[in-house]
């Protein structure tokens, strides 16, 4: 008599989990930077359009978070975002993170928030640190205590500050080109053509239409470079614009450094990408000033992830 074992059929392997997706915003005037990470890979990056606190719940603002959606690869499981003009744990916050779930297909408690230069910040210092100069479309110096608070000089907005960043550079630029309008001449020279590529023209007309077409200070951000590639290019009014840009940076970090202490300074934001003498002229007025750029958008996914860890764990 034939007698047979029982067959034991080996379980199928578990399919590998993978990492869940963290998106980082890091938002601004001039335009919003992406990066979507899953665990240490880079997934993909990208820039869509300006936002921020404020354009939260406007056309504007929905069709910059449109933009977005439609270029990402794959929807993220976790979203921290920087945004300008916010202050975290605010009713502004709250609303932030409504909208932002929202149109990501998050629920709210998957979604953190907090100011670009809490963001800024933590991307190049610990609380305690440092002084981070901060020059984008506009400008500020800042400074975050191992309790918390925050030392601030400038980043008033462009109306009545922002002085040495990208919307004051974008706006000498302009008054340089006008002042020739109002002798009733043409402005000639390298800033003037550099201009003019920009704005697709130097009379008042075509001026006009440039800068107050678009909201804030956007449009005036968009003639930094300019400046840059006619100082770049010898261009003495242009340099004088870099020259005082480079001077009220400095300031702004001194500002601080009086109620922080002589503490390290680091500098960083687009505007000072314009030109490499910009940069040089910074250094010439704070020397050891620590010129540095790094990804602050990437800083905002891994606080995704951090946030992430703790609720799965917590």
């Amino acid at each position: 008599m034939l007698s047979f074992m029982p067959c034991h059929t080996p379980p199928a392997p578990s399919p590998t989990r993978l990492p869940p997706l963290a998106l980082g915003l890091d938002a601004g005037g001039s335009g919003t930077q992406w990066a979507l990470l899953r665990g240490a890979e880079r997934v993909a990056s990208g820039t869509v359009a300006p936002l921020t606190a404020a354009l939260l719940g406007t056309p504007a603002g929905e069709a910059a978070l449109h933009s977005l959606r439609g270029v990402l690869p794959a929807l993220p499981q976790r979203l921290h975002a920087g945004l300008p003009g916010l202050s975290a744990g605010s009713a502004q916050a709250e609303a932030a993170r409504a909208h932002l779930a929202a149109a990501l297909g998050l629920s709210a408690r998957q979604v953190s928030v907090e100011g670009d230069l809490d963001l800024a910040y933590r991307a190049h210092f610990a609380p305690g640190e440092g002084v981070l100069i901060y020059a984008g479309t506009g400008s500020i110096a800042y400074h975050v205590t191992t309790s918390g608070q925050t030392l601030r000089a400038g980043g008033r907005g462009y109306r009545i500050g922002d002085d040495g960043a990208g919307a004051s550079l974008g706006r000498g630029a302009l008054r340089h080109v006008t002042d020739a309008l109002d002798f009733g001449q043409g402005a000639t020279g390298p800033l003037a053509e550099e201009v003019a590529a920009v704005t697709g023209g130097l009379d008042w007309d075509t001026l006009r239409s440039f800068v107050y077409a678009a909201p804030g200070a956007s449009a005036l951000a968009r003639l930094a470079p300019a400046v840059g590639r006619a100082a770049d290019r010898g261009d003495a009014a242009a340099l004088e614009l870099l020259r005082g840009a480079a001077t009220s940076l400095a300031e702004l970090g001194r500002r601080v450094q009086v109620r922080a202490g002589p503490l390290p300074l680091r500098a960083t934001g687009g505007a000072l990408r314009v030109s490499p003498l910009f940069p040089e002229l910074l250094r010439g007025l704070l020397p050891g000033v620590d010129i540095e750029w790094r990804d602050h958008a990437e800083a905002a996914a891994r606080a995704a992830q951090t946030a992430q860890r703790t609720a799965t764990t917590g």
